[in-house]
């Protein structure tokens, strides 16, 4: 009877313990419930960007973000990435001709996340939201009409998920890797320069990866 009394004492204070340790991680975000977080990495077309032969591109993106509790957080970010393709053609007016499109893309995004601690890693994943504004830049040497240049730009709605991980470096700063899919309406960017069109007619979808470095306060 005695071992077993110390046995339930034992387990109690086990308990208490970590719901000690628990509540003093949950207190330290509440301390400090934000974050600024800058996000660097690579977007790969799939879908109508990789049928067009848009190639990989750079992604940078800064994003704020509030836990509204230990384990759900509300992020704000403006998102930009930047894709190329080119190609030879010839027609009539112009002639031989090389055309280079570069599609850059700046997106505003609202994303909810799902946040749990493992140690100093907190695994996450999340839904969200955003609206996405693209321009289309052409740039194209024609054999008879020499040099010229030109671009319209379009505006899209679209959803994404993500996923990945966060490391404490120490209480406010961390760093992590973070894994994005996203879809989103098509696009209606058509113009003819001398016959030759510059023309974008589909949806930005892709996914990406970034490596984030942030800060609470």
């Amino acid at each position: 009877m005695i071992l077993r009394r110390k046995k339930v004492v034992g387990m109690l204070a086990a308990v208490n313990a970590l719901g000690i340790l628990f509540a003093g991680n949950a207190m330290a975000y509440l301390d400090r419930p934000n974050y600024a977080q800058l996000k660097l990495g690579a977007f790969q077309p799939t879908d109508d960007l990789d049928d067009a032969d848009f190639d990989t591109g750079l992604q940078v993106s800064g994003a704020y973000g509030r836990y509204l509790t230990r384990n759900l957080i509300v992020e704000v970010g403006i998102d930009g990435f930047s894709l190329d393709s080119d190609f030879d053609g010839s027609n009539d007016l112009a002639g031989n001709f090389d055309q280079d499109n570069t599609l850059s893309v700046v997106a505003l995004l609202v994303t909810l996340k799902g946040e749990v601690p493992v140690g100093s890693a907190n695994i996450f994943g999340g839904v969200g939201a955003g609206f996405y504004a693209a321009n289309l830049d052409s740039d194209i040497e024609s054999e008879r009409l020499g040099d010229f240049s030109t671009d319209d730009s379009d505006q899209v709605f679209g959803l994404h998920v993500v996923a990945g991980v966060n490391y404490d470096i120490t209480d406010r700063f961390f760093a992590g890797v973070e894994g994005m899919y996203r879809w989103t309406d098509d696009l209606d960017i058509d113009e003819t320069v001398a016959s030759i069109p510059v023309s974008y007619n589909g949806d930005l979808s892709g996914f990406s990866i970034t490596i984030n470095g942030g800060f609470r306060f």
